[in-house]
């Protein structure tokens, strides 16, 4: 992972993917469909989806990724629209999500302790 400045569209990724994964995480098979909850995946999937837009070759692998949990996601979808969702899908969605979430760059958040000639008065 990068360290780079706190971008507000890579921050929006990490929410969408962080709201996606907590739903995958209790998430089963026998969970009613709800709009709610595919509201909330299909979300997720559509960011991902749309990050992917810029082809940057840069981001190729990143890129990658967010199709993979964009696809994922949607399966779940598909499947839960349909009541025929199984634990595999559910976990392959999780999977993908995690990797997403794993390959975004981390924002530079420096407090003024941490900055380069700050002097640390705490001991």
């Amino acid at each position: 992972m990068r360290t780079e400045r706190a971008n507000p569209k890579i921050e929006e990724e990490r929410k969408a993917a962080g709201n996606a994964k907590a739903i995958l995480g209790w998430l089963t098979p026998s969970n009613a469909r709800t709009d709610r909850l595919i509201f909330v995946l299909r979300n997720a999937a559509n960011v991902a989806t749309t990050a992917t837009l810029t082809r940057l070759e840069s981001k190729k692998a990143l890129d990658a990724l967010r199709d993979e949990a964009a696809n994922s996601l949607n399966a779940v979808c598909g499947l839960l629209d349909r009541g025929v969702l199984t634990q595999e899908v559910i976990d392959q969605a999780n999977r993908a999500v995690s990797l997403w979430v794993d390959a975004l760059p981390v924002a530079s958040r420096q407090s003024s302790d941490q900055r380069p000639g700050a002097v640390n008065m705490a001991k």
